[in-house]
């Protein structure tokens, strides 16, 4: 619940908060799932309430690196060490967070050449550990855009690594039928979660919603270091 609560309210967050506490019951695979099921659903849900404010543009050079990224990922996720991977992504959030609570100013111009790169890395952390959302967010939310236009965007992304992981992990064989139970028991409270969250974002000003995700998202990298 907390964790969709976030993300309703900033955008982001759910997959973070969800396998930070998770793995602490769960083996990665399992816990992998889950997120990946009740994930889905919040993405969805977020999307459609913000579709006409997405950024169409950067989220379509974004997508094509999101989606070759998910399918390595994914295949590797039997073989990558956790912890290492953890560790070395909870220290890159943290510094991308602490600086731009540092350096706040928004940018003007956008960075064609960085969204293949970004997407790709995005759709291999989210495909290995449901947690492909900090390059998204440190490549998006720097933009002069509102509020809505960073969280609708960034959901049109997390659907591409959410919707394409699913399918790929359930041709590994990596969705038991004990993940399905598991993320279906969750949905009640998911849903509760995101809509208070999203009900407390609409009375955040746009710059006091930079200003607290760029907190939140060190406050993840925190928590993945713990998790780790």
């Amino acid at each position: 619940m907390t964790a969709a609560s976030l993300q309703g309210f900033i955008g982001f967050g759910f997959g973070i908060v969800s396998m930070s506490s998770l793995t602490l019951s769960y083996d990665l695979v399992h816990a992998s799932g889950v997120v990946n099921l009740t994930g889905l659903l919040v993405t969805v849900t977020q999307l459609w309430r913000l579709r006409a404010h997405v950024l169409w543009r950067p989220a379509l050079r974004i997508l094509p690196g999101i989606l070759v990224g998910v399918f390595l990922g994914v295949t590797a996720l039997r073989f990558l060490d956790r912890t290492l991977m953890a560790r070395l992504l909870g220290v890159t959030v943290i510094l991308v967070a602490t600086w731009n609570v540092v350096s706040p100013a928004v940018e003007s111009r956008e960075r064609p050449l960085l969204d293949l790169p970004v997407g790709l890395v995005s759709g291999m952390l989210g495909g290995a550990f449901n947690t492909g959302g900090p390059p998204l967010i440190a490549h998006l939310y720097r933009r002069r855009a509102s509020p809505n236009a960073l969280k609708g965007t960034l959901q049109l992304l997390f659907l591409g690594i959410s919707g394409t992981r699913a399918p790929t992990a359930m041709a590994q064989g990596l969705m038991s039928e004990a993940v399905f139970r598991d993320a279906a028991l969750a949905v009640p409270f998911v849903l509760c979660g995101l809509f208070a969250g999203i009900a407390l974002g609409q009375r955040v000003d746009p710059e006091r919603f930079r200003r607290i995700s760029w907190v939140a998202l060190g406050c993840l990298g925190l928590a993945l270091l713990a998790s780790a």
